[in-house]
């Protein structure tokens, strides 16, 4: 303890310091964790305005999908 009366910064600031960094790297990893996964983060409540051509490709897609299960 006597230690750390002679530096810059006590023990209380290096403790201060710890938890912030540990608590700003838990909330960038929590941001960050869908991009890598190639997720998106947004509402999918169903208002999609597309062409007809992709709503067509959308059905088919589906019905493939649903062939393979």
């Amino acid at each position: 303890m006597q230690n750390w009366k002679n530096h810059i910064f006590g023990l209380k600031d290096v403790v201060i310091f710890s938890l912030f960094f540990l608590l700003f790297g838990t909330l960038c990893g929590f941001l960050l964790a869908p991009v890598k996964k190639g997720l998106k983060i947004g509402c999918n409540n169903g208002n999609y305005y597309g062409s007809k051509e992709e709503d067509e490709f959308r059905n088919d897609l589906e019905m493939e999908m649903n062939e393979l299960r």
